[in-house]
């Protein structure tokens, strides 16, 4: 099997939007959008997922905090997808939160949520 990849959405498997600034609410993230209606962002470090969750929840909803915080589990679908840096690749499969690859976030609302 591919260790490498092609940078794509994990949900419907077409390239999402080249990552750009996203100014927030409370500051400005990296991110982008994919024509699926997914969103995602960037965490260069991989070590700040939490940090990407809450801004790619608040993304998601609107940049609405409390919309985002209030989403029952069941509303959104996530992936994670680790970038190797070094070799500017995609990785396929999960590597671990701490392996020091980047990471993209993506987040989707299901169907559930979009009725």
């Amino acid at each position: 099997m591919e260790k490498y990849r092609n940078f794509n959405c994990p949900f419907c498997g077409r390239a999402p939007e080249p990552p750009h600034p996203i100014q927030m609410q409370f500051g400005e993230t990296v991110g982008g959008r994919c024509n699926c209606g997914a969103i995602y962002i960037y965490d260069e470090t991989g070590r700040m997922l939490g940090e990407a969750f809450t801004e790619g929840l608040a993304l998601l909803y609107g940049d609405n905090y409390d919309a985002a915080f209030s989403a029952p589990e069941d509303e959104y679908e996530e992936e994670i997808v680790s970038y190797d840096r070094r070799l500017k690749r995609f990785v396929s499969g999960s590597t671990g939160p701490f392996d020091g690859t980047s990471k993209f976030l993506f987040l989707r609302k299901t169907k559930k949520a979009q009725k």
